[in-house]
């Protein structure tokens, strides 16, 4: 496994996402796939069942069929990895960190329709001949999130002046 978790977040830029991203300010599935992304590393460090560590949250969000393609996304990244895949340490770290930002920004594309996007997005990440196949799985799941009312979009804040 090429997981690497990390204790403070990275200061580079990665793809689109600005420097120290807070997690709050992302859309219903952005937060949501952080949190599963380092749920999902931490178990697979302790060697925990995915369905013992996510299972109640993907239930809770209506989810629980992609919970197994989820598994699969993740698992090509970490098989599929070019490099170490940096993810932030805990669920509670409130930015987005590492390779969390290469990953979010190639499931907005994915959400948009746009697969040679998303593709080229992981071109840094994974091995090419696997990207395809990262990229149609992350499609189904991004698919289900929208399906059940998560969207990777931030919501619009209304300001008062």
């Amino acid at each position: 496994m090429t997981l690497k978790v990390l204790d403070q977040p990275i200061l580079e830029n990665t793809q689109s996402t600005p420097l120290e991203t807070e997690i709050d300010s992302l859309g219903a599935a952005a937060q949501f796939s952080i949190f599963a992304i380092r749920v999902w590393s931490s178990a697979k460090q302790q060697r925990l069942p995915i369905e013992q560590a996510l299972g109640g949250v993907f239930a809770e969000f209506r989810c629980t069929q992609v919970l197994d393609i989820f598994d699969e996304c993740m698992s090509l990244l970490a098989i599929a990895a070019l490099r170490k895949v940096s993810i932030g340490c805990c669920p509670s770290n409130k930015y987005v960190v590492g390779d969390e930002a290469i990953v979010l920004d190639c499931l907005r594309e994915l959400e948009k329709g746009n697969a040679d996007a998303a593709s080229a997005i992981m071109d840094v990440v994974i091995v090419r001949a696997l990207r395809p196949t990262f990229c149609r799985t992350a499609k189904i799941y991004t698919d289900h999130l929208n399906q059940v009312g998560l969207h990777f979009k931030p919501p619009r804040s209304l300001a008062l002046v």
